[in-house]
Order: C-alpha cells, then sequence, then structure tokens
C-alpha cells in the first residue's frame, strides 16, 4: 500500500508540502514499515548506516535491551513491536512524521514515556510531528504546540481553554 494511493487523497482542497519535506509515515495496517528476517538493530542500522545512530533511536523508543537488540521484529511483544516501527520510521531521518494511534497497545504508562521520549526527539531533531490520538496521557506527555480537533466532517483547533484543559487534568 502506497500513500500516494486514491484512498489517502482528499475529497476537497489539496495537501501542500515544502519541496524540503522528508516524510515517514506510520498509518497501522496501511502504511507502516517492512520488516525482514534481519534483527531489529540491523534493520534500523541499515537505514542510518551508522551504529551510534541505531542503538540512539532504539534506546529512545524503549527499547535499550541488548536482547532486543538481537531480536527479530516477528519475536518481538506488540508494545515492542509499536516502538520498532516508530524506531523505523525515525531511522529514515524525516523532517516530517505523521503517525496513526502509535500508542494503541501501549499501557498508559510505557504511552505517555514513549509519547514523551518522542517528542523531545522531535523537538531536538527539529522535526514536525502530526499525531493522531484519542488518548489524553498522551497528548499531556507530548506537549504539542497545537491541538487540532477532527470528527464528523469539522476540523478545528484547540480554544485556549480546552488546550488548557487537556495538558493540565
Amino acid at each position: 500500500k502506497n500513500i500516494d494511493d486514491e484512498k489517502f487523497k482528499p475529497t476537497t482542497g489539496e495537501i501542500v508540502a515544502p519541496k524540503n519535506a522528508k516524510c515517514a509515515i506510520i498509518l497501522p495496517g496501511e502504511v507502516e514499515p517492512i520488516f525482514g528476517n534481519e534483527s531489529i538493530l540491523e534493520h534500523i542500522y541499515n537505514k542510518t548506516k551508522d551504529e551510534a545512530l541505531a542503538v540512539e533511536i532504539l534506546n529512545r523508543m524503549g527499547l535499550s535491551d541488548a536482547v532486543l537488540y538481537r531480536a527479530k521484529y516477528r519475536e518481538l511483544s506488540t508494545g515492542q513491536k509499536e516502538r520498532a516501527r516508530l524506531a523505523s520510521a525515525l531511522a529514515e531521518r524525516p523532517n516530517l512524521l505523521l503517525i496513526d494511534e502509535f500508542a494503541a497497545h501501549l499501557d498508559t504508562l510505557t504511552a505517555a514515556r514513549i509519547a514523551k521520549k518522542l517528542a523531545d526527539l522531535a523537538r531536538e531533531a527539529n522535526i514536525t510531528l502530526i499525531l493522531v490520538t484519542h488518548r489524553r496521557e498522551i497528548i499531556k506527555a507530548l506537549r504539542p504546540d497545537k491541538i487540532v480537533f477532527v470528527g464528523y466532517g469539522i476540523t478545528r483547533v484547540a480554544r485556549p481553554e480546552e488546550y488548557r484543559t487537556l495538558l493540565e487534568e
């Protein structure tokens, strides 16, 4: 499946991205990294060509155990697979990262921890992060610059009081 497929095109309007946009996308079940028979460390290294960077990406995504470095994707737990997909997307060195519900299979504490790490990394590396979530703990951990509500044919930016409520509760 490809992001250029007709089903990903808007029914009205257009999507315009800067010419320098290097986008990595995770849409579960639609657009995901393809893992082969290599270890997850080899998978990340094959994208970065930098062993230290590959290890750092895995560490930042909560896959810091040496046993996990040698594990194949199919051997990981569901939550570890979620984090491996994030690491794979980050290994592409994007400046725009689009993610849909990355934490669906993570417990509350792990989801918040990974969201915070992802937000910190995105800020450090100047990555624009567009993320879809329904989980308040993820929104709080991300500390987003902007929150956009989407649903029922409506798209709108959160009002200041909504933004504060989402981040303070």
